[in-house]
């Protein structure tokens, strides 16, 4: 059995990880949402792994997602998003557990027009993605092992996404404006999930200096968030007009970036698989029951 952590089970990524590992053979999943564990408690998170002596792998997917928000609730999304992730990678480090934690793409924010690699140099702008880049070097500066996935445009089962908003709005409008000028890969929680049990397949196997780090992964090729819309109406069946729109005219309180593509190649390599093209991966969502 492989015992591991999964902390924000309640999330659309924890689900997609219980959902994804809970009932395979050979793992035994150990998962908390926020009233059982709230990762800003350190101290808790010590108690949790004191009590858990063999787990080898702590996967959070406890965050911070509501980019807009963040911009007035500054130290919630600090908490929870770089501050947090600090408190796990120290008692992972001293427990020898190896962790796994998830960025974003809003931690680079240029505007290079051209792939995103992981030795590209971060701009975040707005307070939640700086956030998550303080995430990211809290955990690397407290020397534990880990694996750093940044993803983008995440939407899954059970989550506050943007395939779930569009679904929902098309049942009651016929006519929506989306913004037309970012360009990005979203990417399903099934497919980041399949990810993470590849690298613990590595490490298992001797690989864990492979698996250390940052890595990008998001579904392959690339879409408007306009675009994206038709297409969830297309395939859906939804009766539903999209009218472009800029990011100026929509107004977001907080920065978006412009070009949020991931090159992705350092992670495909690794596992020697080509990664699911984001229409695909949509497919299979909406294949899902009971979305």
């Amino acid at each position: 059995m492989i015992p591991l952590i999964v902390s924000g089970a309640s999330g659309q990524l924890g689900k997609a990880c219980i959902e994804n590992l809970s009932f395979l053979e050979g793992y035994n999943v150990y998962s908390f949402d926020r009233r059982q564990l709230d990762i800003s408690d350190r101290d808790k998170i010590s108690r949790v792994l004191s009590s858990l002596p063999k787990v080898k792998y702590w996967i959070n997917c406890a965050a911070y997602t509501k980019v807009d928000d963040a911009e007035k609730n500054a130290h919630e999304a600090n908490l929870y998003n770089a501050i947090a992730p600090g408190h796990i990678a120290d008692a992972c480090k001293e427990a020898g557990v190896h962790l796994f934690d998830f960025s974003s793409d809003y931690v680079y924010h240029n505007d290079l027009r051209r792939p995103l690699k992981e030795t590209d140099p971060t701009e975040p702008k707005g307070i939640y993605a700086q956030s998550k880049r303080d995430g990211e070097l809290a955990i690397a500066g407290s020397g534990a092992s880990h694996t750093i996935l940044r993803t983008s445009w995440v939407y899954g089962p059970g989550g506050h996404n943007f395939v779930n908003t569009m679904l929902r709005l098309a049942k009651t409008k016929t006519h929506l404006r989306i913004v037309g000028d970012q360009l990005g890969a979203p990417t399903f929680t099934f497919d980041i999930v399949e990810a993470v049990k590849s690298m613990i397949h590595l490490d298992i196997a001797g690989h864990r200096n492979d698996i250390n780090g940052i890595f990008n992964f998001a579904n392959s090729g690339e879409v408007t968030w306009d675009d994206f819309a038709r297409t969830i109406f297309k395939l859906s069946g939804a009766n539903c007009n999209v009218e472009t729109i800029t990011t100026a005219e929509f107004g977001a309180p907080a920065p978006r970036p412009p070009y949020s593509i991931l090159d992705c190649s350092k992670i495909s390599a690794l596992l020697n698989k080509s990664i699911p093209h984001w229409e695909d991966a949509l497919r299979r969502f909406l294949a899902i029951p009971n979305q």
